[in-house]
């Protein structure tokens, strides 16, 4: 096994570039042994998991070829990527932003500095937007009448906040007939989105706007031309920003803050939706762990959703609070 102190890791990476001889590579097993104790000492809980996930990246192998192949030995270009990328995680900078990658939905998205890490939680977003869409459609069929039309099957989206596009890159998967906007404010994260939804096939199926929350839609979504807007705002508290984990520091702040009470753009996006969807159409919003209460009592406020729905992510937290918006003003 070898041992890496940091003064031997910083020493490779100055010389990352240049030859190594073969002999002194070592193997996955030895690269695996040194590279837990390093992250274990940085305080990364999820040490092994981030090192073979690494290795796996340098050899260009699955996760699980690289726990069954212990003996392989790495190459002077592999193992210098390996330390590289090791001395970055080490850092405690995201293993997304390491990679520069990150599955969403099943779905291997790009992802870089300067844009939000997407989350497992927020595929729970995108599971409530299916689900009332679903069941929206399902209660329209059974309510007409047997020779009235079909039931129309082309959703119009809109995802406010959108970051790298994964929830609405999803969701055009999965409903192929949808017509999509998605909005952000960054033209980073915008570029990121374009090229996540080309390589999974939908980029000519959203329309990617640059802008803060609706303003940046303008003539794109007339009034009451919306069946679902989708968001996944920032709603973190400003004042819990800095006592978040060391990696949630690397991200964009304006992705994460939410404002003293971590719900300014939630009330924002609750006050302006009504007027954008149609009646019976639905706003979904993801919060914060206990923010239920709250936001909820910004949809019954507001006077112009029926009451609240809440759905809960795998840790059986309130996630997502989706209201559907009346025919009337209440």
């Amino acid at each position: 096994m070898i041992d890496l102190t940091l003064s031997q890791v910083f020493l490779y990476l100055r010389r990352r570039f240049l030859p190594v001889p073969d002999g002194c590579c070592p193997d996955v097993e030895a690269c695996l042994g040194s590279g837990v104790l390093l992250l274990e000492r940085a305080g990364i809980e999820t040490a092994r998991l981030d090192v073979e996930c690494i290795l796996a990246e340098v050899l260009g192998l699955s996760r699980w070829q690289v726990i069954l192949e212990p003996r392989r030995r790495l190459t002077p270009e592999a193992f210098g990527e390996y330390l590289w990328l090791l001395q970055r995680r080490e850092q405690r900078e995201p293993l997304a932003y390491v990679l520069g990658k990150r599955e969403f939905w099943s779905l291997p998205l790009s992802v870089s500095s300067g844009v939000l890490v997407p989350r497992p939680e927020t595929e729970t977003l995108v599971e409530a937007t299916l689900a009332l869409w679903r069941e929206t459609q399902a209660a329209v069929a059974a309510s007409r009448e047997p020779s009235a039309p079909g039931v129309a099957t082309r959703p119009a989206i809109v995802e406010l906040c959108t970051g790298s596009g994964a929830v609405a890159i999803a969701l055009a998967r999965e409903l192929p007939e949808a017509r999509l906007l998605a909005t952000d404010i960054s033209w980073r994260a915008l570029r990121v989105a374009r090229a996540n939804a080309a390589a999974h096939g939908v980029g000519d199926r959203i329309l990617w706007l640059r802008g803060n929350l609706w303003r940046a839609v303008n003539g794109e979504a007339p009034a009451g031309s919306l069946d679902l807007v989708v968001a996944n705002p920032p709603y973190i508290p400003s004042a819990a920003i800095e006592g978040l984990m060391p990696e949630v520091q690397w991200e964009p702040r304006r992705a994460l803050d939410g404002g003293p009470d971590g719900l300014q753009l939630v009330r924002e996006i609750v006050v302006t939706s009504p007027d954008r969807l149609r009646a019976g159409g639905w706003l979904l919003l993801e919060i914060g762990a206990d923010q239920a209460a709250a936001a909820t009592e910004l949809f019954v406020r507001s006077g112009r959703f029926a009451t609240p729905r809440h759905f809960r992510d795998l840790a059986g937290r309130v996630r997502v609070v989706a209201a559907q918006r009346t025919a009337n003003d209440q």
